[in-house]
C-alpha cells in the first residue's frame, strides 16, 4: 500500500455515481480511479499500483465476480482488499456475491459506512470488525441511478 493517501480503484459503469463517488472519497482521504469496464480496469491495473478495489456487481461487459476471480488469480492481495456494491437485490446476484465472500453494500448506502468498510480492508487489525455483510439502509449520501 501507498504511504500517503490510499489509492482506490473503482469499477462502476454509472458515470453519476462513479464521479460523486468519487468526488466523496477523495474528501476522505483516498484517491480514486474510475473503470467504467473490466477491460477498462485490466488496463489500470497492468500500469498502476492500487490499494483496494471496489467492484460494481452488474457491468456491462462482465459480471463483478467473475471479475474478482480473475483478481484472485493475478493479484492475490489486493482480491483480498475488495469490496462490491450493488443495486441488484435480486436473489441470485446476492447469492453470487455472498458466495465470493467478499463485504458488500446495496445502493443506496450511506457513504460514512462505505469508508468504514474501505478502511476496515485497509487495516484489519485496526479497522472496524465487519462481518463481511451489510444490510440496506434508509438514509443515504448516494443514491444508484
Amino acid at each position: 500500500m501507498t504511504d500517503s493517501r490510499p489509492r482506490l480503484l473503482l469499477i462502476e459503469d454509472e458515470a453519476t455515481i462513479s464521479v460523486a463517488l468519487g468526488r466523496l472519497l477523495d474528501r476522505w482521504g483516498f484517491d480514486t480511479l474510475a473503470a467504467r469496464t473490466v477491460a477498462e480496469a485490466r488496463a489500470l491495473l497492468s500500469a498502476v499500483a492500487v490499494d483496494l478495489v471496489v467492484i460494481d456487481f452488474r457491468l456491462p461487459d462482465v459480471r463483478g465476480d467473475d471479475f474478482l476471480h480473475w483478481l484472485q488469480q493475478e493479484y492475490p492481495e489486493l482480491a483480498r482488499r475488495s469490496l462490491f456494491i450493488t443495486g441488484d437485490y435480486g436473489e441470485q446476484a446476492l447469492a453470487a456475491i455472498e458466495a465470493t465472500g467478499r463485504p458488500y453494500l446495496l445502493k443506496p448506502f450511506e457513504l460514512g459506512i462505505f469508508v468504514h468498510e474501505l478502511r476496515a480492508l485497509l487495516d484489519p487489525l485496526e479497522g472496524p470488525k465487519t462481518n463481511g455483510r451489510s444490510t440496506i439502509q434508509t438514509r443515504s449520501d448516494i443514491s444508484a441511478a
